[in-house]
């Protein structure tokens, strides 16, 4: 099944969004080979757009998480627990290579598709989910283009339930990095690490 895609009335729906606090914290995990911790691709991506045009004429997305757990399950561990009883094992450089940036935001408008939000807006709960890559990116694009032009997507992870945003582009001015570390350094990275049983190789 192609999943159901936006309609062309999609705009006429009454849209969950909220305002995000001038201040709010969230966490984002990254290559220390990247500098910029507000970078940010134009690769395939959860809600990356999938149009087939110039690089020029996509827009990018950044995703944050809003604690140092979501972050490392979503951009170190993911999959990799699955089928695994034992402890895992993990190469040092994955943790010391790694950067954590703590990112305040500014005011802005967000799309909330947490809780049954999505469900209210008409948009499929396999968006939401994750369980359809090319299904979100559909819908992304109208989230992203008017009459919405939403800055942000508020959505849940696909590991853990805990909440993501996917910042596009135009809105990460509205971003500002408040302290980046090493991952291996960050605050209760130990803790993680013990409740997922990973220990280094």
């Amino acid at each position: 099944m192609p999943g159901v895609l936006p309609p062309s009335d999609f705009g006429r729906a009454k849209l969950e969004i909220e305002t995000i606090p001038s201040g709010q914290t969230f966490g984002r995990t990254y290559w220390g080979s990247y500098p910029d911790p507000l970078g940010y691709g134009k690769s395939l991506s959860r809600f990356s757009d999938p149009r087939r045009r110039a690089a020029t004429n996509r827009f990018g997305v950044l995703y944050l998480g809003d604690s140092l757990r979501v972050c490392f399950l979503e951009a170190v561990l993911r999959d990799r627990r699955e089928g695994v009883v034992d402890d895992l094992p993990m190469e040092e450089v994955e943790l010391t290579q790694r950067r954590y940036a703590e990112i305040a935001t500014t005011a802005g408008l967000r799309l909330d598709l947490r809780g049954d939000n999505a469900v209210r807006m008409g948009v499929p709960t396999d968006v939401a989910r994750a369980q359809r890559q090319n299904l979100a990116r559909r819908w992304s694009v109208a989230f992203h283009e008017p009459p919405v032009s939403a800055g942000w997507d508020h959505y849940p992870s696909r590991l853990n339930g805990a909440t993501n945003l996917a910042i596009y582009n135009r809105s990460i001015a509205k971003l500002q990095p408040k302290r980046v570390v090493t991952l291996l350094g960050a605050p209760g990275l130990a803790q993680v690490l013990e409740d997922f049983r990973l220990g280094l190789a």
